[in-house]
């Protein structure tokens, strides 16, 4: 199973992030979020709907 990352274009930490994961060559599968209509899957392994999220 691929490990899944929640995102936001324009978080800082989010973009941290992603710019450690294309470092290390990880395969990640990316999600999008908007922050106005965060997901249930996001809000079930984050309860505050912070950014950025690895599952």
């Amino acid at each position: 199973m691929k490990p899944i990352s929640f995102t936001f274009r324009r978080c800082p930490y989010a973009i941290r992030a992603r710019l450690a994961i294309k470092a290390s060559g990880m395969n990640v599968e990316m999600h999008e979020v908007s922050l106005q209509n965060k997901p249930q899957v996001l809000l079930d392994c984050s309860p505050k709907g912070a950014i950025p999220v690895f599952v």
